[in-house]
């Protein structure tokens, strides 16, 4: 291959790929008709008599650089190289068109030109430089390199332009509007290209070899692949953390439940008819809306996602599923703003517009997600909206929807929509003028037939008939198809009741007398369980009426412990009854409701309407199955469940006998429940009596309530007068449930929301997660776990969102979902992408400007004033190279800077924690804020872990009260012995740290120092358990008795350490403490024995062995000794319970004579202790 030739393939393969990128041939001919910069002038001439007397023109002189430049390269490629006349005149046709589309508008030509000027700049003097070089290859192949970059960079302006320029006929401020928003992104790949020109400059400048070509052919490209990913990474991210945030239904999990369970070609008449083809086409305009009508149970969702399947085949489709089943959480709004998310999934630069949009807005305000959505139908081409269950809305809700895709459509020219629903009047009134009508009950007899069939051979395929009874039943089902009249539904749930039969005879009786239509078919099912024993049929009713009450659908394991609780008041529910076997709910009640993803559910609206109906005999009435649902969750929540003084093998017990499979679900809607049925006299008393026993068991002491109450969300009369505190407990439950910053609390941040409910059921709920959270995690734990809580063991860690309680089946997608999920730390630089991403914590986040927005050490100017000229943006990045460097002088400097001045207050804590992980005290105490009286505790930890002591020092003399208890597991692990010594100083310096009397509030400083968590964190730990020891001693002089045996016992309920219960014994903690046993005031011994592990069964030895009562509470139906744990003691200490009892009876003799004598040492000390921690 010639010289020539291999320069023009390189001139022709940049052409051919610029052409296919463009993605226009109409286009591309109009580009091709600029032969000259005499085309490019006269469109400048053109836009300047346009904008001359707005005093625009400025845009574009900007622009003249650039000209010159290509005017200088077309003369040269044309001389060296010979080129075609197509090859000029992509030099020429591109920018044509780019001046013409953006002079629209001035802000637009503006930003254009800027980026046009500069690439001016960027080109070398093409007519110098070929005064200097000779023709050869490596000069051809440099120009080469140069024409790639023009077209790359024409391409990128075009991609943009392609997706907007449609948006021109739209009004000015929404295509400023969009162009504001997506013109960042673009301006970062321009800038690409521009690094591009600069860099082959370089070449044409220089003496370079043909490696140096290749080099830098392979450098381009490189350049470019990384930043797309890069790009399209953080992108993706932003949106991800969009989406998660705002949870739109995607109904994609709907339509792949239907697709499962569709029977193959019962849609093909559809596929066929005239009308539905016509629709589908987008070259024809006579069918835009069609409207899918039949009557309930016709079959219209499955053969619209058999639509929404076909029509993704061929175009764009968005879509919904509107359900009864979701109707509390079913709104025009939820619906328009999935159809938004849909529209962004394959679409990168409307994903960016979302990203950019107002959040707030996003999350409600119907008027602005359309506005949206009339912007991306206007640039996406054919585009088809299907929405099915529109019957099934509230009549309001659909009516928004119905005048909202009304809108869409008369603006949005290729927007096609289908709608499925029943002929509801107002519905009717919408769409008879501008739908066209399928009626699909009457085209689909031949469907429910093959559905007929299908499910007949399955049927008796399972029961083995014999040829004779097979026959006979064929002959009488054949007429069901036609007496199904065009419902599917009925043709269902007359074979769903067959397949529940268990006699020939009792089918016989079903299929000789068929019922006339589906209203015939639910009274069967109805009367058949109202015929049902009065035990059963009210398990039966109970469970209907829950499934159509329900806030959101149950799932069937959390009926069934539901259906277990016994809310009458005649005897108090200590703890859930323990369940052995699963309900078959189908079989129960029938053909009329179905489990779908474990939920339990209506298998259609019609049913709801049935038994719901007055006009029924023996209805069921939904305010009252709510009013009991309520109730129900009132007397669960109530019980033994909500103990806080549970401890984590209490509470992972519970977790794994499947105690807790209504825990989530009822903590969440009891208080929505009461509201809803607020206005339910019928068992006033009885609820009040409920909620009495619920604030008992569950109030929270810490409780952090508004100290100004709104106007209560709550009026009720009745409870107002009678227990005006469960009326404000249930008000200020609901509040804690609409607290905006809800959506921001999980796991690790608790402490700072749990006590803002009212009741301890948020607290319990991190306990139990946590605890959930460490079974999941064990293989031989997964079939107890799946047994009582579902596939979706996973649950997402923030506390309001739905899959906190809905779970993931696998630990990926949960983790997946939390990544995007929370990014409450946002980055400060106003130019990164993580100041719209964000992280998930506070750490990550400041990781993240030490590594990205951390200048070189040689970008810091030393003079005295080096800091005045910085503004705020600067700033921040140079604080954190101070702290980093320790130079506590230069952070001073820079905070007295006016930049300095205006850094936020968040900025200066990050740099104050990241002062003190680096152990320095001097610019830990310069960033700390002015008027500090108390150091935060994360000062205070990694100050203790830096192992400064002068630093730990200061910290811990200046930590504040409430933190001490955290403090002390850090101090504990402090490799610092003079650090723990200094730790322990300050605590037998604490005022008033042991009283000589043992009130409730100073035993619980004692006991939040040495709680049962720090006991389990230290256990098995040497050293920790030494220095626990150590400073227990210290204190032990001034500690009561029955504070040391308060200490016994939290030691048994955590970690069971020998070591610690002998030096709390051997200090004089009374061994039986609390000496009178209650059931909520267990003995050290009467713990351990619960337990099965080695450290209990060596507890309990000593125990005994040291004169512990086996049985402190005769009256107990199981005592100790029967405990599991004492069951199984041999296997760990060698012998049985009885035979420790037996040689421990002297010592226990010789305890219990000792207490008989002093009685006042301990008894009565005990007592206080218990009534003052009640």
């Amino acid at each position: 291959m010639t010289t020539n030739n291999a320069a023009e393939q390189s001139f022709e393969q940049a052409q051919q790929r610029f052409l296919k990128d463009l993605r226009d041939p109409g286009l591309y001919k109009e580009i091709l008709t600029a032969k000259s910069i005499d085309e490019v002038y006269k469109a400048t001439s053109d836009i300047q008599a346009k904008m001359g007397p707005q005093g625009k023109m400025r845009h574009l002189a900007k622009i003249k650089p650039l000209l010159d430049r290509l005017t200088e390269y077309a003369l040269v490629i044309e001389v060296f190289m010979q080129v075609k006349p197509d090859v000029i005149a992509l030099i020429w046709g591109p920018i044509k068109i780019i001046l013409l589309w953006s002079s629209q508008i001035s802000n637009v030509l503006n930003k254009i030109s800027d980026t046009l000027e500069s690439v001016g700049h960027a080109l070398p003097q093409f007519a110098v430089l070929a005064q200097t070089f000779e023709s050869s290859d490596v000069v051809k192949d440099t120009l080469a390199l140069f024409y790639l970059d023009i077209l790359d960079f024409y391409r990128i302006i075009f991609d943009f332009f392609r997706k907007t320029r449609l948006l021109i006929n739209l009004s000015t401020i929404g295509w400023k509007q969009i162009f504001d928003v997506i013109w960042p992104g673009q301006q970062k790949k321009l800038d690409v290209v521009i690094d591009n020109f600069q860099k082959h400059s370089n070449l044409l400048r220089s003496e370079v070899t043909v490696l140096d070509i290749q080099q830098a052919r392979e450098d381009r490209l490189r350049s470019s692949e990384h930043f797309s990913r890069a790009e399209a990474f953080q992108e993706l991210q932003k949106y991800l953390g969009l989406k998660s945030r705002l949870s739109p239904s995607m109904y994609d999990d709907r339509l792949d439940w239907l697709r499962n369970r569709r029977t193959s070609g019962c849609a093909t008449w559809l596929f066929h008819d005239e009308k539905y083809c016509e629709w589908l086409d987008t070259s024809k305009s006579t069918v835009v809306w069609l409207w899918l009508q039949g009557i309930p149970g016709a079959g219209k969702t499955y053969l619209t996602a058999a639509a929404i399947e076909h029509t993704r085949e061929h175009h764009r489709a968005l879509f919904a599923f509107a359900t009864h089943a979701n109707n509390s959480s079913l709104s025009a709004f939820s619906i328009l703003q999935s159809l938004l998310f849909q529209a962004a999934e394959d679409d990168k630069d409307f994903q960016t517009l979302l990203v950019e949009s107002q959040e707030r807005e996003l999350r409600g305000n119907t008027g602005y997600i359309v506005g949206l959505l009339k912007t991306f139908l206007a640039t996406s081409g054919s585009t088809f909206i299907i929405i099915d269950g529109m019957d099934e809305m509230d009549e309001c809700e659909r009516h928004i929807l119905l005048h909202r895709l009304t809108e869409l459509s008369k603006e949005c020219k290729d927007l096609r929509l289908l709608i499925s629903s029943r002929s509801e009047d107002d519905i009717s009134r919408r769409l008879e003028d501008k739908a066209t009508t399928i009626r699909v009950n009457d085209r689909n007899s031949g469907s429910i037939q093959i559905y007929v069939d299908r499910r007949c051979e399955d049927w008796m395929a399972s029961r083995h008939f014999n040829s004779a009874t097979r026959k006979e039943l064929l002959q009488f089902i054949s007429p069901l198809s036609a007496k199904a009249n065009g419902m599917f539904l009925y043709a269902r749930i007359i074979l769903d009741n067959l397949e529940q039969m268990n006699s020939i005879e009792e089918i016989r009786s079903e299929l000789k007398a068929l019922p006339n239509d589906l209203e015939g078919a639910y009274h069967r099912i109805f009367r058949r369980i109202n015929k049902l024993r009065p035990q059963l049929r009210a398990k039966c009713r109970k469970i209907l009426g829950w499934i159509g009450s329900a806030p959101v659908p149950l799932t069937a394991l959390e009926m069934e412990q539901a259906l277990s609780i016994d809310s009458n008041l005649e005897k108090e529910l200590d703890e859930p009854p323990q369940l052995v076997t699963n309900v078959s709910f189908v079989q129960m009640c029938g053909p009329i409701i179905e489990v779908v993803d474990e939920k339990l559910q209506f298998v259609h609206f019609t049913v709801h309407e049935y038994i719901f109906s007055s006009d029924i005999r023996q209805y069921i009435d939904k305010a009252s199955s709510a009013h009991d649902l309520a109730l129900t969750f009132l007397s669960y929540l109530g019980s033994s469940i909500m103990d806080v003084d549970l401890d984590e093998e209490d509470i992972r017990e519970n977790i794994l006998a499947g105690k807790y499979r209504l825990f989530e679900y009822a903590a969440s809607f009891w208080s929505t429940l009461i509201y809803e049925t607020n206005d339910q006299e019928r068992r006033s008393g009885h609820r009040r009596e409920l909620l009495d026993r619920l604030m008992q068991r569950g109030r929270n002491y810490r409780f952090k309530g508004v100290t100004e109450h709104p106007e209560p969300l709550l009026k009720n009369p009745y409870l107002q007068r009678k227990s005006p505190e469960a009326l404000a407990m249930i008000c200020e439950a609901l509040q804690f449930r609409l607290d905006d910053r809800r959506y921001d609390w999980n796991w690790s941040n608790s402490d700072t929301w749990v006590d803002l409910d009212p009741l301890t059921t948020s607290q319990m709920l991190v306990r139990i997660q946590e605890q959930h959270e460490a079974l999941a995690r064990s293989p031989t734990r997964m079939a107890s776990l799946h047994s009582h809580y579902g596939a979706g063991l996973f649950r997402c860690t923030f506390a309001f969102c739905e899959h906190s309680y809905r779970g993931f089946q696998t630990s990926r997608d949960r983790e997946d979902h939390i990544k995007t999920h929370g990014r409450p730390w946002k980055c400060s630089i106003p130019n990164c992408d993580f100041s719209t991403i964000g992280f998930s914590s506070k750490a990550t986040r400041d990781q993240h400007w030490l590594k990205l927005h951390l200048p070189n050490p040689s970008e810091l100017k030393t003079g005295p004033d080096e800091f005045d000229n910085l503004d705020v943006i600067e700033a921040q990045p140079i604080l954190f190279s101070l702290v980093i460097k320790g130079d506590a002088d230069g952070a001073r400097r820079l905070l007295s800077a006016p930049g300095g001045k205006q850094l936020k207050a968040e900025v200066i804590d990050s740099a104050r924690c990241l002062a003190a992980k680096e152990g320095s005290l001097a610019l830990t105490q310069l960033l700390a804020p002015a008027g500090e009286t108390h150091t935060p505790r994360i000062i205070v930890t990694s100050a203790i872990k830096s192992e400064d002591v002068d630093f730990a020092k200061w910290a811990i003399s200046t930590s504040q009260p409430e933190d001490r208890a955290k403090i002390m597991k850090v101090a504990l692990g402090s490799k610092s012995e003079e650090i723990y010594t200094l730790w322990e100083e300050y605590l037998l310096n604490v005022p008033h740290l042991v009283p000589e009397s043992s009130q409730h509030g100073d035993r619980g400083l004692v006991n939040m120092l040495f709680n049962r968590t720090l006991f389990t964190d230290i256990k098995n730990d040497p050293l920790k358990e030494a220095r626990v020891k150590h400073t227990l001693r210290k204190l032990a002089d001034r500690m009561l008795p029955a504070l040391l045996g308060s200490l016994l016992v939290s030691v048994a309920k955590s970690s069971c350490s020998l070591s610690l219960a002998e030096e709390l014994v051997a200090l004089g903690a009374p061994i039986d403490f609390p000496m009178h046993s209650t059931r909520s005031n267990m003995t050290a011994l009467q713990i351990a024995a619960k337990k099965t592990t080695k450290e209990a069964a060596l507890l309990m030895q000593y125990l005994i062995l040291h004169g512990a009562d086996p049985n402190p509470m005769p009256w107990v139906r199981i005592s100790p000794g029967e405990e599991k744990g004492a069951a199984g003691i041999a296997k760990y200490v060698g012998r049985t319970w009885d035979e420790l009892v037996e040689a421990g009876a002297q010592v226990r003799s010789e305890l219990k004579e000792r207490t008989r004598v002093h009685p006042q040492g301990v008894e009565v000390l005990a007592e206080k202790t218990i009534s003052g921690s009640q």
